[in-house]
C-alpha cells in the first residue's frame, strides 16, 4: 500500500515536472517573441524619425540656399529659377540612393 501511493506520488512529481517545464518553454518563447517585437518596433521608430529629421534638414537646406540668393541681391526671378534647380538636384540625389 505505502509503496503504491509512493509510486503515485512519483508519477503525480513527474507529471508536475512535465507541465512545470512545458509552461517555462512557452513564457521563454513569449518573452524572446515580445523582445524581438519591441526591437521591430524600436527600429521603425528609428528610421521614422531619421526620416523626419532628413526632411527637415533639406528644408533647411532650401531655405539657407533662397535666402543667400535673396541677400546677394538677385533678381526674384532667378532666385526662383535657381532654386528650383537646386530641388531638382536634390530629388536626383534622392532617386541615385
Amino acid at each position: 500500500m505505502k509503496r503504491e501511493r509512493e509510486k503515485k506520488s512519483i508519477t503525480i512529481n513527474k507529471q508536475q515536472q512535465k507541465k512545470i517545464k512545458r509552461v517555462l518553454k512557452y513564457k521563454i518563447k513569449k518573452l524572446k517573441l515580445q523582445k524581438l517585437i519591441e526591437k521591430k518596433e524600436i527600429e521603425v521608430l528609428f528610421r521614422s524619425q531619421m526620416h523626419f529629421i532628413i526632411q527637415n534638414i533639406e528644408k533647411t537646406a532650401l531655405l539657407s540656399e533662397y535666402i543667400n540668393l535673396l541677400i546677394t541681391e538677385m533678381k526674384p526671378e532667378t532666385a526662383d529659377q535657381k532654386m528650383q534647380d537646386f530641388e531638382v538636384q536634390i530629388d536626383l540625389t534622392k532617386k541615385k540612393q
